[in-house]
């Protein structure tokens, strides 16, 4: 429903202007928030069934030849969390990851809203295609962190299994036989 008249120059640029206000203040926002509020036990972060473990994703986008090009829109804030952080493999560091993992996907879930906001100064044509622009920008990204959110959780639960079998106490066996 549009209620502002902008000649197609003027929209072009409000557009333009609109897509890097929401996006930078939604990312700025988010790498603000405390970690602990994205908690990966929570539903909305499991793996689904048919996601097969995240394999679903590299089946049908092939997201293994695609998703060391993707830039990190972390790096424009300080002090955000990026995947080039994780440079010692540790328990603490993957938990950490996995919750930034969902940081990142709840953050591109709301980057898409905003699309239809455009609706209010473009045409209907326009419109659409925010937001196409708005699901297509962000389900990249979304993909990404369901494809590799589980094979975190595998490493992680591995590193888990090792640690608990290191930990848990030696038995000695001695023979107290007598001799004959």
């Amino acid at each position: 429903m549009r209620i502002v008249y902008l000649s197609e120059i003027e929209t072009f640029i409000v557009d333009i202007l609109a897509w890097v206000f929401f996006h930078l203040s939604i990312g700025f926002t988010f790498s603000r928030l405390s970690i602990q509020h994205f908690n990966p036990s929570k539903s909305w972060f499991q793996t689904k069934n048919w996601e097969k473990d995240g394999q679903i994703y590299q089946k049908l986008f092939k997201v293994k030849n695609w998703k060391k090009i993707i830039p990190s829109g972390a790096a424009i804030y300080k002090n955000a969390y990026e995947v080039k952080h994780l440079t010692e493999i540790t328990i603490e560091n993957i938990n950490l990851w996995i919750r930034e993992s969902c940081r990142s996907e709840v953050c591109h879930w709301l980057m898409m809203i905003p699309g239809g906001l455009f609706y209010l100064w473009n045409s209907v044509e326009v419109g659409r295609l925010m937001v196409v622009y708005a699901f297509a920008n962000n389900i990249v990204p979304i993909i990404m962190q369901r494809y590799n959110r589980p094979r975190a959780r595998k490493l992680l639960a591995q590193m888990e299994k090792k640690l608990a079998l290191n930990d848990s106490p030696q038995f000695s066996y001695e023979y107290a036989g007598t001799e004959a």
